[in-house]
């Protein structure tokens, strides 16, 4: 290996394996494991996860796949929920290819034999908060990313792609012209230097910044926390969408119960009875998450209360047990039967709009690295996701890259490369573990659904005042730990920036949404810290976005 390397005290420089690939897929979700499948042209594939394949939070997804596949339906319409839903931010091109790319990416879906719901001969759709038709396509009733994981795993282990579990993202390699040239894997205790011509990054997002979250425990924000430290850029990291209904159990993640459910009729209430989205918005409980999650704990604060309850007793006991079963065999092990109980459900961080910025063919700031699915900011989402554009987004994405990979792919580097790792350890440092704890509890008081200054401004110094963890702890955990420290360090940043309220960022010292702010604060990490700019919200050419590199 170059003796110009340098790295981590937990990493022996003289032993160091290489391997030398094409291509190298981080991740292991919907938009991993399709951006896999499509570069297999181009040479020598890797996908490294840090679980096993089936560990991600596409398996946990129950609604479905959004896409205007049905003879009601159009992506014009599509597009114009989306757009509505994010709240003025997000990117209309960006939108206009998810909603017109995204049914061909679905029926390359079902070709890998993903077996969606039908109706007859047709596909089953169902219809959620902020879509204006029924476009929600979904597999055995409510276990959506279950299916897909599945046909997707199949796929790629019948491909010739290769596959590396237990294989954990430490930092990203950079060659001596500041490429991205690979990645740094620790596996078992031993680093990996893994170089490639490019890297494509599909780590999920960063749901256990927070207790309370739908999120699996793999979800730490390793890419996002990773790209920082590569000198990449990362936008519209404040906005965190917040699940409305989860079910309140003490445990983590918390089980989702999902919004196609209302989608079928059920409606929130409070203990004495009375709905809760009624007059609030049109739509009533189907209003886009943001507004939901917000009346939620409105009426939460205003009656005392932890939680209020998801009535589907008003859904026939037929269609509750043939759409929800995943939902219902939950339910009733906590002793609760939705068909005849009211399901007590609170607020639980869900999904990040924002990440690694990107152009529209999924290239980052820095050269060579790639991003796509929910670690990624493609402009698709806005202040706030509308239900199932997620695992579109991924499909979609994942296969621009792949089909734009030709014109940036390189060949690995076989000298000059620098590691860029953070440091880890201090001599008097803290478990991994207590450090997540202290990042979650600063979180989940300053920077949950309604947030303002002082809130926020307290989380950033109990989050800055965090140590590093132990030389000796177990290194994945402490590099989980360092990295959730400073994703959540950027998201409070950039929540204190934006002096506004919109989609599913709510300040209520900001009640109202500002044009000042019709603008991605990027966050970016430099020698001197964290900082921020703003970048406008435009539709331009991909060349002219100065994005690609």
């Amino acid at each position: 290996m170059d003796d110009s390397l340098v790295a981590p005290a937990w990493v022996s420089l003289g032993d160091l394996p290489v391997n030398s690939v094409d291509v190298l897929v981080v991740g292991s979700g919907i938009a991993g494991m399709s951006a896999a499948l499509a570069c297999r042209g181009y040479g020598r594939v890797l996908v490294i996860t840090k679980n096993d394949l089936s560990n991600s939070a596409t398996r946990y997804a129950q609604g479905g796949i959004a896409a205007a596949m049905g003879l009601s339906d159009s992506p014009q319409r599509h597009l114009a929920d989306t757009i509505e839903g994010g709240a003025g931010l997000c990117d209309p091109e960006a939108a206009r290819i998810l909603v017109e790319e995204g049914p061909a990416r679905v029926r390359e879906l079902i070709e890998l034999g993903t077996r969606f719901d039908h109706e007859g001969s047709e596909l089953a759709l169902g219809i959620e908060g902020g879509h204006s038709r029924p476009r929600v396509i979904h597999a055995g009733g409510d276990a959506t990313g279950a299916e897909v994981s599945r046909a997707l795993i199949e796929a790629v282990r019948h491909s010739g792609v290769e596959v590396w579990e237990n294989a954990f993202l430490a930092d990203f390699l950079r060659d001596s012209g500041g490429r991205c040239a690979g990645a740094l894997v620790l596996m078992r205790d031993r680093v990996r230097a893994v170089l490639a011509g490019a890297v494509i990054l599909a780590t999920g997002g960063f749901g256990q910044l927070y207790q309370c979250t739908t999120n699996p425990d793999v979800a730490t924000g390793d890419g996002v926390a990773a790209a920082l430290r590569a000198g990449a850029r990362v936008a519209d990291l404040e906005f965190v969408q917040f699940h409305p209904t989860a079910l309140h159990v003490p445990v983590s993640p918390r089980p989702l119960i999902s919004e196609a459910m209302r989608g079928e009729g059920a409606v929130l209430r409070d203990a004495s009875g009375s709905r809760v989205m009624e007059g609030v918005h049109p739509r009533e409980d189907l209003a886009p998450r943001s507004v939901v999650t917000r009346a939620m704990a409105e009426r939460m604060a205003e009656t005392g209360s932890e939680m209020v309850y998801l009535d589907a007793t008003v859904i026939a006991p037929a269609t509750l047990e043939r759409r929800f079963p995943t939902i219902l065999s939950y339910c009733r092990r906590v002793g609760i039967d939705p068909i005849r109980d009211w399901i007590p459900v609170s607020p639980a961080a869900h999904y990040a709009s924002g990440g690694v910025r990107t152009d529209l063919w999924g290239a980052s700031s820095l050269p060579g690295l790639f991003a796509c699915g929910e670690v990624a900011c493609t402009g698709v989402h806005g202040a706030n996701r509308l239900a199932s554009n997620s695992l579109l987004e991924g499909l979609v994405f994942a296969g621009r890259i792949a089909h734009s990979l030709g014109e940036h792919l390189a060949g690995p580097p076989t000298a000059g490369t620098v590691l860029r790792p953070a440091p880890h350890a201090s001599p008097d440092g803290l478990e991994p573990k207590d450090v997540r704890l202290r990042v979650q509890e600063a979180m989940q008081e300053g920077a949950f659904i309604l947030r303002c200054a002082a809130g926020l401004e307290r989380a950033h110094r109990q989050i800055e005042a965090i140590g590093p963890c132990r030389p000796d702890a177990d290194p994945v955990a402490a590099l989980e730990a360092d990295g959730l420290r400073l994703v959540g360090l950027a998201l409070v940043t950039a929540a204190v920036a934006r002096e506004e309220s919109r989609g599913c960022h709510w300040r209520e010292d900001f009640p109202s949404t500002r044009e000042a702010f019709r603008k991605r604060i990027v966050v970016s990490l430099g020698p001197d810290g964290l900082s921020l700019s703003g970048e406008p919200i435009t539709s331009i050419p991909v060349e002219q976005e100065g994005i690609a590199g």
